[in-house]
Protein backbone atom coordinates (compact mmCIF):
# COMPACT_ATOMS: atom_id res chain seq x y z
CA UNK A 1 0.00 0.00 0.00
CA UNK A 2 1.33 3.38 -0.95
CA UNK A 3 -0.07 5.71 1.68
CA UNK A 4 1.44 7.76 4.42
CA UNK A 5 1.44 5.97 7.74
CA UNK A 6 0.68 2.74 5.87
CA UNK A 7 4.00 2.30 4.18
CA UNK A 8 5.74 1.52 7.39
CA UNK A 9 4.79 -1.97 8.42
CA UNK A 10 5.28 -5.34 6.79
CA UNK A 11 2.44 -7.79 7.24
CA UNK A 12 4.39 -11.05 7.41
CA UNK A 13 1.64 -13.62 7.19
CA UNK A 14 -2.05 -14.32 7.43
CA UNK A 15 -2.01 -17.09 9.98
CA UNK A 16 -5.59 -18.23 10.10
CA UNK A 17 -9.19 -17.47 9.35
CA UNK A 18 -11.47 -19.09 11.92
CA UNK A 19 -15.11 -18.13 11.75
CA UNK A 20 -15.02 -14.34 11.74
CA UNK A 21 -11.48 -13.91 13.06
CA UNK A 22 -8.26 -13.12 11.19
CA UNK A 23 -4.86 -13.35 12.87
CA UNK A 24 -1.94 -11.32 11.49
CA UNK A 25 1.67 -10.75 12.28
CA UNK A 26 3.01 -7.25 11.59
CA UNK A 27 6.56 -5.97 11.77
CA UNK A 28 8.09 -2.51 11.75
CA UNK A 29 10.77 -2.67 9.06
CA UNK A 30 11.97 0.84 9.88
CA UNK A 31 14.93 1.56 12.15
CA UNK A 32 12.80 4.11 14.00
CA UNK A 33 9.94 3.77 16.46
CA UNK A 34 6.63 4.39 14.71
CA UNK A 35 3.68 6.08 16.40
CA UNK A 36 0.12 6.15 15.08
CA UNK A 37 0.79 4.07 12.00
CA UNK A 38 -2.10 2.91 9.84
CA UNK A 39 -2.21 -0.66 8.53
CA UNK A 40 -4.12 -1.31 5.31
CA UNK A 41 -5.30 -4.72 4.18
CA UNK A 42 -5.77 -5.31 0.47
CA UNK A 43 -9.08 -5.86 -1.27
CA UNK A 44 -8.40 -9.60 -1.44
CA UNK A 45 -7.96 -9.70 2.34
CA UNK A 46 -11.12 -7.67 2.92
CA UNK A 47 -13.08 -10.29 0.99
CA UNK A 48 -12.07 -12.91 3.55
CA UNK A 49 -14.05 -11.06 6.23
CA UNK A 50 -17.76 -11.93 6.32
CA UNK A 51 -20.07 -8.94 6.27
CA UNK A 52 -20.04 -7.28 9.67
CA UNK A 53 -18.45 -4.72 11.98
CA UNK A 54 -14.94 -5.45 13.23
CA UNK A 55 -12.31 -4.29 15.66
CA UNK A 56 -8.65 -5.10 15.99
CA UNK A 57 -6.96 -6.37 19.16
CA UNK A 58 -3.31 -5.31 19.63
CA UNK A 59 -1.34 -5.42 22.88
CA UNK A 60 -4.55 -6.01 24.80
CA UNK A 61 -6.14 -2.86 23.37
CA UNK A 62 -9.07 -2.51 20.99
CA UNK A 63 -9.21 -0.23 17.94
CA UNK A 64 -11.68 0.08 15.06
CA UNK A 65 -11.37 -1.57 11.67
CA UNK A 66 -12.77 0.68 8.94
CA UNK A 67 -13.56 -0.11 5.32
CA UNK A 68 -12.57 2.65 2.90
CA UNK A 69 -11.82 3.17 -0.79
CA UNK A 70 -9.10 5.09 -2.56
CA UNK A 71 -9.65 7.14 -5.71
CA UNK A 72 -8.92 4.12 -7.92
CA UNK A 73 -11.88 2.33 -6.35
CA UNK A 74 -9.79 -0.19 -4.40
CA UNK A 75 -11.40 -1.30 -1.14
CA UNK A 76 -9.18 -1.43 1.95
CA UNK A 77 -9.62 -2.48 5.56
CA UNK A 78 -7.63 -0.14 7.79
CA UNK A 79 -6.74 -0.12 11.47
CA UNK A 80 -4.33 1.91 13.63
CA UNK A 81 -1.31 0.71 15.57
CA UNK A 82 -0.52 3.03 18.48
CA UNK A 83 3.22 2.36 18.42
CA UNK A 84 5.69 -0.21 17.26
CA UNK A 85 9.42 -0.26 17.96
CA UNK A 86 12.14 -0.74 15.32
CA UNK A 87 11.99 -4.27 13.87
CA UNK A 88 9.37 -5.22 16.45
CA UNK A 89 6.86 -7.95 15.60
CA UNK A 90 3.28 -7.71 16.87
CA UNK A 91 0.43 -10.18 16.85
CA UNK A 92 -2.90 -8.80 15.69
CA UNK A 93 -6.42 -10.21 15.70
CA UNK A 94 -9.37 -8.87 13.75
CA UNK A 95 -12.60 -9.90 15.46
CA UNK A 96 -16.26 -8.82 15.47
CA UNK A 97 -16.79 -5.68 17.56
CA UNK A 98 -17.19 -1.91 17.48
CA UNK A 99 -14.25 -0.66 19.61
CA UNK A 100 -16.74 1.58 21.39
CA UNK A 101 -14.17 3.00 23.82
CA UNK A 102 -11.84 4.14 21.06
CA UNK A 103 -12.17 7.92 20.56
CA UNK A 104 -13.12 9.61 17.31
CA UNK A 105 -9.85 11.05 16.00
CA UNK A 106 -10.81 12.21 12.49
CA UNK A 107 -13.77 14.11 11.08
CA UNK A 108 -15.07 15.51 7.79
CA UNK A 109 -18.13 17.57 6.98
CA UNK A 110 -19.92 19.60 4.35
CA UNK A 111 -22.63 21.84 5.82
CA UNK A 112 -24.77 24.65 4.45
CA UNK A 113 -27.67 26.90 5.37
CA UNK A 114 -31.38 26.27 4.86
CA UNK A 115 -34.38 28.54 5.46
CA UNK A 116 -32.96 31.58 3.71
CA UNK A 117 -32.65 32.48 0.06
CA UNK A 118 -30.17 33.82 -2.47
CA UNK A 119 -30.28 37.52 -3.21
CA UNK A 120 -28.11 37.63 -6.28
CA UNK A 121 -24.99 35.69 -5.25
CA UNK A 122 -25.44 36.17 -1.48
CA UNK A 123 -27.46 33.91 0.83
CA UNK A 124 -29.71 36.04 3.07
CA UNK A 125 -32.53 35.78 5.61
CA UNK A 126 -33.14 33.54 8.58
CA UNK A 127 -31.43 30.19 8.40
CA UNK A 128 -30.47 26.94 10.10
CA UNK A 129 -27.46 24.74 9.46
CA UNK A 130 -27.76 21.26 7.95
CA UNK A 131 -24.98 18.76 7.29
CA UNK A 132 -26.00 16.62 4.31
CA UNK A 133 -22.34 15.88 3.51
CA UNK A 134 -23.28 16.15 -0.16
CA UNK A 135 -23.76 19.15 -2.38
CA UNK A 136 -24.01 19.95 -6.06
CA UNK A 137 -22.69 23.46 -6.13
CA UNK A 138 -25.38 25.90 -7.31
CA UNK A 139 -24.86 27.34 -10.79
CA UNK A 140 -23.09 30.71 -10.77
CA UNK A 141 -22.00 30.11 -7.17
CA UNK A 142 -19.22 32.52 -6.18
CA UNK A 143 -16.97 33.22 -3.22
CA UNK A 144 -18.35 34.88 -0.10
CA UNK A 145 -21.90 33.71 -0.74
CA UNK A 146 -22.28 32.97 3.00
CA UNK A 147 -24.10 29.73 2.20
CA UNK A 148 -21.61 26.93 2.97
CA UNK A 149 -20.14 26.75 6.47
CA UNK A 150 -16.61 28.21 6.35
CA UNK A 151 -17.06 28.28 2.56
CA UNK A 152 -16.37 24.62 1.81
CA UNK A 153 -15.78 21.12 3.15
CA UNK A 154 -13.60 20.64 6.23
CA UNK A 155 -11.58 17.70 7.47
CA UNK A 156 -9.38 17.13 10.49
CA UNK A 157 -7.41 14.71 12.60
CA UNK A 158 -6.33 15.11 16.21
CA UNK A 159 -3.22 16.89 14.85
CA UNK A 160 -4.40 19.27 12.11
CA UNK A 161 -7.47 20.67 10.35
CA UNK A 162 -8.13 21.87 6.80
CA UNK A 163 -10.79 23.29 4.52
CA UNK A 164 -10.98 24.30 0.90
CA UNK A 165 -13.08 26.96 -0.75
CA UNK A 166 -15.83 25.26 -2.71
CA UNK A 167 -16.17 28.05 -5.26
CA UNK A 168 -14.08 29.45 -8.12
CA UNK A 169 -11.06 29.76 -5.79
CA UNK A 170 -10.79 26.03 -4.93
CA UNK A 171 -7.87 26.70 -2.59
CA UNK A 172 -6.86 24.65 0.45
CA UNK A 173 -6.59 26.53 3.75
CA UNK A 174 -5.21 25.40 7.12
CA UNK A 175 -6.68 25.64 10.62
CA UNK A 176 -4.29 25.47 13.57
CA UNK A 177 -5.48 23.35 16.50
CA UNK A 178 -4.76 23.93 20.19
CA UNK A 179 -6.59 20.75 21.17
CA UNK A 180 -6.60 17.13 19.98
CA UNK A 181 -10.40 17.14 20.12
CA UNK A 182 -12.72 17.41 17.12
CA UNK A 183 -13.38 21.13 16.56
CA UNK A 184 -14.79 21.67 13.06
CA UNK A 185 -18.47 21.08 13.96
CA UNK A 186 -18.29 24.30 15.98
CA UNK A 187 -16.24 26.41 13.55
CA UNK A 188 -18.01 28.93 11.32
CA UNK A 189 -21.41 28.48 12.93
CA UNK A 190 -21.74 32.03 14.21
CA UNK A 191 -20.13 34.03 11.42
CA UNK A 192 -17.43 33.98 8.75
CA UNK A 193 -14.98 36.21 10.58
CA UNK A 194 -14.52 34.76 14.08
CA UNK A 195 -12.38 31.81 13.02
CA UNK A 196 -9.79 34.18 11.54
CA UNK A 197 -8.90 35.23 15.08
CA UNK A 198 -7.32 33.26 17.96
CA UNK A 199 -9.76 31.13 19.94
CA UNK A 200 -9.47 28.45 22.60
CA UNK A 201 -9.62 25.72 19.93
CA UNK A 202 -7.25 27.43 17.46
CA UNK A 203 -7.81 29.54 14.32
CA UNK A 204 -7.73 29.81 10.54
CA UNK A 205 -4.01 30.06 10.21
CA UNK A 206 -3.04 30.64 6.57
CA UNK A 207 -3.39 33.67 4.33
CA UNK A 208 -4.36 32.19 0.97
CA UNK A 209 -5.75 35.05 -1.09
CA UNK A 210 -5.13 34.30 -4.78
CA UNK A 211 -2.33 31.85 -4.02
CA UNK A 212 -2.22 28.04 -3.77
CA UNK A 213 -2.43 27.90 0.02
CA UNK A 214 -1.12 24.42 0.77
CA UNK A 215 -1.42 21.92 -2.07
CA UNK A 216 -4.30 23.43 -4.05
CA UNK A 217 -4.98 21.96 -7.50
CA UNK A 218 -3.86 24.09 -10.42
CA UNK A 219 -2.57 24.15 -13.97
CA UNK A 220 0.64 25.94 -15.00
CA UNK A 221 0.01 28.25 -17.97
CA UNK A 222 3.68 28.99 -18.54
CA UNK A 223 3.72 32.09 -16.34
CA UNK A 224 1.59 31.35 -13.32
CA UNK A 225 -0.38 28.68 -11.48
CA UNK A 226 -4.11 28.91 -12.21
CA UNK A 227 -6.41 27.19 -9.73
CA UNK A 228 -9.54 25.22 -10.70
CA UNK A 229 -11.54 28.34 -11.57
CA UNK A 230 -13.66 27.54 -14.64
CA UNK A 231 -15.90 24.46 -14.52
CA UNK A 232 -19.28 23.38 -15.87
CA UNK A 233 -20.41 21.95 -12.52
CA UNK A 234 -19.03 20.62 -9.23
CA UNK A 235 -20.22 17.90 -6.85
CA UNK A 236 -18.68 17.40 -3.41
CA UNK A 237 -19.45 14.82 -0.72
CA UNK A 238 -18.02 13.06 2.32
CA UNK A 239 -17.41 9.36 1.56
CA UNK A 240 -15.89 8.58 4.98
CA UNK A 241 -16.21 10.16 8.41
CA UNK A 242 -14.56 7.55 10.57
CA UNK A 243 -12.75 7.37 13.87
CA UNK A 244 -9.42 6.81 12.15
CA UNK A 245 -9.89 8.06 8.56
CA UNK A 246 -12.06 10.75 7.02
CA UNK A 247 -12.32 11.80 3.38
CA UNK A 248 -13.59 14.53 1.06
CA UNK A 249 -14.48 13.66 -2.55
CA UNK A 250 -14.98 16.31 -5.23
CA UNK A 251 -15.70 15.98 -8.94
CA UNK A 252 -15.08 18.97 -11.20
CA UNK A 253 -16.96 18.51 -14.47
CA UNK A 254 -15.74 20.41 -17.50
CA UNK A 255 -12.67 21.98 -15.91
CA UNK A 256 -11.02 24.39 -18.34
CA UNK A 257 -7.37 23.51 -17.70
CA UNK A 258 -5.57 26.10 -19.80
CA UNK A 259 -7.74 25.42 -22.82
CA UNK A 260 -8.28 21.68 -22.33
CA UNK A 261 -11.69 20.67 -21.00
CA UNK A 262 -11.60 17.66 -18.70
CA UNK A 263 -13.25 16.03 -15.74
CA UNK A 264 -11.21 15.97 -12.54
CA UNK A 265 -11.79 13.88 -9.44
CA UNK A 266 -10.15 14.73 -6.12
CA UNK A 267 -10.09 12.57 -2.99
CA UNK A 268 -8.53 13.99 0.18
CA UNK A 269 -7.94 11.65 3.13
CA UNK A 270 -6.68 12.21 6.66
CA UNK A 271 -5.75 9.61 9.29
CA UNK A 272 -5.74 9.61 13.08
CA UNK A 273 -2.46 10.84 14.51
CA UNK A 274 -1.41 12.50 11.24
CA UNK A 275 -0.77 16.15 10.46
CA UNK A 276 -0.72 15.25 6.77
CA UNK A 277 -3.54 14.90 4.27
CA UNK A 278 -3.30 12.63 1.24
CA UNK A 279 -4.51 14.22 -1.99
CA UNK A 280 -5.38 11.93 -4.92
CA UNK A 281 -6.28 13.35 -8.34
CA UNK A 282 -7.66 11.57 -11.40
CA UNK A 283 -8.12 13.22 -14.80
CA UNK A 284 -9.98 11.83 -17.79
CA UNK A 285 -7.71 13.68 -20.25
CA UNK A 286 -4.01 14.31 -20.49
CA UNK A 287 -3.09 17.59 -18.81
CA UNK A 288 0.59 18.22 -19.40
CA UNK A 289 1.01 21.01 -16.85
CA UNK A 290 -1.00 19.90 -13.84
CA UNK A 291 0.43 21.74 -10.85
CA UNK A 292 0.29 22.36 -7.13
CA UNK A 293 2.42 24.22 -4.61
CA UNK A 294 2.54 26.45 -1.54
CA UNK A 295 2.23 30.15 -0.80
CA UNK A 296 5.21 32.41 -0.98
CA UNK A 297 5.86 34.51 2.11
CA UNK A 298 8.64 37.04 2.66
CA UNK A 299 8.88 35.94 6.30
CA UNK A 300 9.39 32.25 5.48
CA UNK A 301 12.43 30.30 4.36
CA UNK A 302 11.78 28.08 1.34
CA UNK A 303 13.71 24.84 0.87
CA UNK A 304 13.48 21.63 -1.15
CA UNK A 305 14.75 18.07 -1.15
CA UNK A 306 14.48 16.41 -4.55
CA UNK A 307 16.30 13.08 -4.39
CA UNK A 308 15.99 10.78 -7.40
CA UNK A 309 17.08 7.82 -5.26
CA UNK A 310 13.94 8.18 -3.12
CA UNK A 311 10.36 7.50 -4.13
CA UNK A 312 9.23 10.72 -2.46
CA UNK A 313 10.63 14.27 -2.35
CA UNK A 314 9.35 17.52 -0.86
CA UNK A 315 9.20 21.29 -0.97
CA UNK A 316 8.60 23.25 2.23
CA UNK A 317 8.68 26.63 3.92
CA UNK A 318 9.04 27.71 7.52
CA UNK A 319 8.87 31.03 9.34
CA UNK A 320 6.52 33.63 10.77
CA UNK A 321 3.98 33.17 8.00
CA UNK A 322 0.81 32.42 9.99
CA UNK A 323 -2.09 34.86 10.22
CA UNK A 324 -1.19 35.26 13.89
CA UNK A 325 2.44 36.05 13.01
CA UNK A 326 3.63 32.77 14.51
CA UNK A 327 6.05 30.20 13.17
CA UNK A 328 4.26 27.98 10.70
CA UNK A 329 5.58 25.17 8.54
CA UNK A 330 4.08 24.15 5.19
CA UNK A 331 5.28 20.98 3.48
CA UNK A 332 4.27 19.33 0.22
CA UNK A 333 5.42 15.74 -0.45
CA UNK A 334 5.42 14.59 -4.08
CA UNK A 335 6.39 11.35 -5.82
CA UNK A 336 9.83 12.03 -7.31
CA UNK A 337 9.00 10.42 -10.66
CA UNK A 338 5.89 12.60 -10.97
CA UNK A 339 7.83 15.86 -10.64
CA UNK A 340 8.07 17.55 -14.01
CA UNK A 341 9.51 20.87 -12.87
CA UNK A 342 9.98 23.11 -9.85
CA UNK A 343 9.05 26.65 -10.76
CA UNK A 344 7.45 29.78 -9.29
CA UNK A 345 5.28 32.76 -9.95
CA UNK A 346 4.86 35.99 -8.01
CA UNK A 347 2.89 34.41 -5.17
CA UNK A 348 3.60 30.64 -5.26
CA UNK A 349 6.30 28.01 -5.10
CA UNK A 350 5.06 25.60 -7.77
CA UNK A 351 5.53 21.93 -8.68
CA UNK A 352 4.34 20.80 -12.10
CA UNK A 353 3.30 17.15 -12.17
CA UNK A 354 3.36 14.17 -14.52
CA UNK A 355 0.20 12.08 -13.99
CA UNK A 356 0.32 8.36 -14.73
CA UNK A 357 -2.77 7.35 -16.70
CA UNK A 358 -4.39 10.52 -15.38
CA UNK A 359 -3.54 9.75 -11.74
CA UNK A 360 -1.30 11.69 -9.38
CA UNK A 361 -1.10 11.92 -5.60
CA UNK A 362 0.73 13.97 -2.99
CA UNK A 363 0.65 14.85 0.72
CA UNK A 364 0.29 18.20 2.44
CA UNK A 365 1.41 18.89 6.01
CA UNK A 366 1.13 22.07 8.10
CA UNK A 367 2.64 22.77 11.53
CA UNK A 368 2.15 25.65 13.97
CA UNK A 369 4.00 26.81 17.04
CA UNK A 370 0.70 27.06 18.96
CA UNK A 371 -0.51 23.57 18.09
CA UNK A 372 -1.25 21.38 21.10
CA UNK A 373 1.92 19.57 20.04
CA UNK A 374 3.83 22.76 19.17
CA UNK A 375 6.36 22.91 16.35
CA UNK A 376 8.30 26.02 17.35
CA UNK A 377 11.62 25.90 15.51
CA UNK A 378 12.81 24.88 12.06
CA UNK A 379 14.56 21.93 13.72
CA UNK A 380 11.19 20.81 15.13
CA UNK A 381 9.66 21.19 11.67
CA UNK A 382 12.45 19.16 10.06
CA UNK A 383 11.79 16.33 12.52
CA UNK A 384 8.16 16.29 11.35
CA UNK A 385 9.28 16.23 7.72
CA UNK A 386 11.81 13.47 8.40
CA UNK A 387 9.14 11.37 10.10
CA UNK A 388 6.89 11.61 7.04
CA UNK A 389 9.75 10.95 4.62
CA UNK A 390 10.82 7.91 6.64
CA UNK A 391 7.35 6.45 6.36
CA UNK A 392 6.80 7.34 2.71
CA UNK A 393 10.17 5.97 1.62
CA UNK A 394 10.00 3.00 3.98
CA UNK A 395 8.78 -0.57 3.71
CA UNK A 396 5.70 -1.42 1.69
CA UNK A 397 2.85 -3.28 3.34
CA UNK A 398 2.77 -6.81 1.95
CA UNK A 399 0.63 -9.87 2.54
CA UNK A 400 2.39 -13.21 2.11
Amino acid sequence: MKKIFTLICLCLAVLQLQGQEISLTIQNQSDKKLVDCMIELSQSQVKKLPLGIYQVEIDGQEAPVEIVRNLKGETKAIFPVAEINPKEVKQVKIVPGQAVKYPKRTYAELAHKIGGHFEGQKYAGDFSWVKPNYLRIPDNFRDHAYYIKYEGPGWESDKAAFRFYLDERNAIDVFGKKTPGIVLPFVGVDDYEAYHHPAIWGMDNTQVGKALGLGSIAVWDGKQAVRVEKTDSVICYIPADGKVRSQVMTTYYGWDANGTKCNLKSLISIDAGSRASHVELLLDKEIINLATGINKDKNAEYFTNIDKTNEWSYIASFGKQSLNDDNQGLALFVRTKQIKELTEDNINHVVTLLPEKGYVDYYIMPTWELDWEPVVTKADFMRCIDEVMNRLNGAVLKIN
